[in-house]
C-alpha cells in the first residue's frame, strides 16, 4: 500500500458542508450529500454527514475533509456477509484539525491511503472508498465524516452537532404530483436513476433535491432521507420549523417535526409512503442535496431503491420512461433497514 498522499484533482474545489466547534468539515463541489439519510445513530442526532464524491466508485478516491495529521486508524471486523458483493474490513481513520485542541474528525468506509503521523491537507487522497457491510445493498460509494473529542474516537454517540451554512433562502421551482414521469437512465442491481420530466423540487444556491411542504403545501425546502425505509429525515430551508408540523412529499405526509436548528428541521417518519414505477413496487426513495453535475435538463436525480437487490432485472431498462407513484402506505420499518445505510 502507498502511504504517501496524493492531490485529488477533483477535489480542488472545496465547499464547506458542515462546522463543529470551529471545525469546517468540507467536500469536493461536484459531491451530492447526506445529513439524515441513514439510521445510524450520527444521523438521527445531526452529527454526521455522508459524502458521495462525484466518481461514484467502488475504490475511488476520498478526499480529506480538513487539513490536519493522522492521529489513529482503525480496522473494523465487520458482521455477517451480505447477499452483494462487500469489503471484508471497514476503517475508521482520525484526523486532527490544525485548529483542534482536544477534538478529532473521524472518516469512515475508506481503505487509508495514509499511515498514523502522516500530514494531509484538505483535499489530499487519504483512502479508497470501500463497500462496507455497514450498508445495504443500495447505498452508494460515500465516506462517513463526523467531529468528535479525540477520547470517543469509537463512540458515535459523542459525536459534536454539526452547524450546516446555508444563508441563501430556498427557491421551491415545482411540488412533486401524485404520478411523475420519469426518464430512467441506469438500472443495476442496487438501484435506478430517474430523472423527472416536470417541476418537483426545490432549489438553495446551487443545491437541489425533492421538494418538501408543510400541511398547507407550502414549501419546506429539500427533503434529505430514505421514504420510507428509515425513521427519519431533514429538511433544509425553513428556519424555525415548529415542533409537530407536518412535512409532506407529493401531497403525502412523511413525518412530524421534532426538532429544528438553524434552517434544518429533523422529522420522525410517520406515516409512511409506498413508491412504485410503472406499478413495480419500490422499497422506497433515496433523496439527497445535489450540485448541478446531478441535473439533467434542469431536474435533479432521484434514486429509486428496489424491493431486493436484483429485483429491476428484466423490469426496468437504461434510457427507458416510466411513471413514478407516490401514495399512502403501510407504516412499517423492516428489520434490516434500522441497522443498514
Amino acid at each position: 500500500m502507498d502511504f504517501s498522499t496524493a492531490r485529488n484533482e477533483e477535489a480542488d474545489l472545496m465547499r464547506i458542508v458542515a462546522a463543529a466547534q470551529g471545525i469546517e468539515i468540507r467536500a469536493p463541489d461536484d459531491a451530492y450529500f447526506s445529513y439524515f439519510n441513514s439510521p445510524y445513530i450520527g444521523h438521527s442526532l445531526g452529527t454526521a454527514v455522508d459524502i458521495y464524491p462525484r466518481h461514484q466508485e467502488w475504490g475511488g478516491p476520498v478526499p480529506a475533509p480538513v487539513s490536519g495529521r493522522v492521529t489513529r486508524i482503525k480496522k473494523l471486523h465487520m458482521g455477517s456477509i451480505k447477499p452483494f458483493p462487500t469489503d471484508d474490513f471497514d476503517y475508521g481513520i482520525a484526523l486532527a484539525p490544525e485548529n483542534a485542541e482536544s477534538d478529532i474528525v473521524r472518516v469512515m468506509h475508506a481503505e487509508p491511503a495514509v499511515r498514523e503521523g502522516s500530514k494531509v491537507d484538505e483535499g489530499d487522497e487519504i483512502g479508497r472508498t470501500i463497500r462496507s457491510r455497514y450498508f445495504n445493498y443500495w447505498t452508494g460509494p460515500h465516506y462517513h465524516v463526523e467531529a468528535m473529542p479525540a477520547s470517543n474516537f469509537t463512540r458515535s454517540s459523542k459525536s459534536i452537532p454539526l452547524d450546516v451554512r446555508m444563508e441563501i433562502e430556498p427557491h421551491q421551482i415545482g411540488t412533486a404530483p401524485s404520478n411523475i414521469e420519469m426518464t430512467i437512465t441506469e438500472v443495476t442491481d442496487d438501484h435506478a436513476i430517474g430523472y423527472p420530466q416536470e417541476d418537483i423540487h426545490t432549489e438553495i444556491g446551487d443545491l437541489s433535491g425533492l421538494s418538501a411542504q408543510d400541511a398547507s403545501g407550502s414549501a419546506m425546502g429539500i427533503i434529505d432521507g430514505g421514504l420510507s425505509h428509515y425513521q427519519h429525515g431533514g429538511v433544509f430551508g425553513r428556519y424555525n420549523t415548529d415542533v409537530g408540523e407536518i412535512v409532506c412529499v407529493a401531497n403525502n405526509q412523511v413525518g412530524t417535526a421534532a426538532s429544528s436548528r438553524g434552517l434544518v428541521t429533523y422529522f420522525r417518519r410517520g406515516p409512511s409512503i409506498r413508491a412504485s414505477i410503472d406499478g413495480i413496487e419500490l422499497r422506497g426513495l433515496s433523496c439527497f442535496l445535489y450540485p448541478p453535475q446531478y441535473k439533467k435538463r434542469g431536474m435533479p436525480q432521484l434514486i429509486l431503491i428496489p424491493k431486493r437487490y436484483g429485483g429491476f432485472r428484466h423490469l426496468l431498462e437504461d434510457d427507458s420512461s416510466g411513471t413514478l407513484r407516490i401514495e399512502p402506505g403501510r407504516d412499517r420499518i423492516r428489520h434490516e433497514d434500522r441497522h443498514e445505510s
